[in-house]
């Protein structure tokens, strides 16, 4: 399948990097991106030909920085009034434990993040990650640090990053919630690494003078049960596609209707 993919395409999309793993080459990412597109088109076809309303149940499972993040919240509260014949029923929880359910068949979607943007799910975006203290703070060495427990795809890239660096640290505070960790922050109690967009008012990007490690990215999968979706649940994955897209275009409005 692979070879005859790119007898067509006329581009190697494949690699075997150093050490054995696989990866996509720059050509084979533009036509995994071409494809999602093309996969996207073929769910709103689907939706706009649907005669009957939305109905049925969507179980969606996603950790709590998902849950707490701008928007949304707000998306969620959006489908749900504008389907009122659809249930919609959210677990927050870690990701090892929501993938565990997926694979059980008790969700039909996870949402979850890894610091790297390989394994199984299929890619919604990469967001930056960053040093984060509370506004008012003066971070210094030795660092303290405030994380979420283990396992955690910013924890991960925190203590590779400062191991990496030969930097001193300790962690201070752990917490499971989105909640506790800005509230130690605001505190004052250290400092965390967070994806970019979830930086609130209280909180401020460590200054560079700092020096702290570079962190990279966390990136962003979506998980889906098989075998095929109803059309209620193929809307919804067009939905979070449509929130968490890089370029931000719409697949078809939140308040659409069929």
């Amino acid at each position: 399948m692979r070879g005859r993919l790119e007898l067509q395409a006329g581009h190697r999309l494949i690699a075997r990097r150093r050490g054995g793993s696989i990866a996509a080459t720059a050509a084979g990412e533009r036509f995994a991106e071409d494809a999602r597109a093309i996969l996207r088109l073929h769910e709103v076809a689907a939706f706009r030909l649907a005669e009957r309303p939305l109905a049925g149940i969507v179980r969606l499972g996603l950790s709590d920085d998902f849950a707490s993040g701008r928007g949304f919240t707000t998306l969620l509260a959006a489908f749900a009034q504008s389907h009122p014949r659809v249930e919609l029923r959210v677990d927050v929880a870690s990701s090892r434990s929501l993938l565990a359910t997926i694979a059980d068949g008790g969700l039909d979607f996870a949402l979850t993040k890894r610091p790297a943007d390989n394994g199984e799910g299929e890619l919604l975006a990469r967001h930056e990650v960053v040093w984060v203290a509370g506004r008012k703070a003066v971070p210094a060495p030795p660092w303290r640090l405030v994380l979420f427990p283990d396992p955690c795809a910013y924890r991960d890239l925190a203590l590779s990053a400062l191991h990496a660096a030969g930097a001193d640290w300790i962690v201070s505070y752990t917490t499971p919630s989105l909640g506790g960790l800005k509230a130690a922050l605001t505190a004052g109690l250290g400092i965390a690494p967070l994806a970019s967009d979830l930086i609130c008012d209280d909180l401020r990007p460590v200054p560079a003078a700092a020096a702290l490690p570079a962190l990279g990215q966390v990136a962003l999968f979506l998980h889906a049960r098989e075998p095929d979706r109803s059309p209620t649940t193929t809307h919804f994955a067009a939905l979070l596609r449509r929130h968490f897209s890089r370029d931000g275009r719409a697949a078809f409005p939140v308040t659409g209707a069929p």
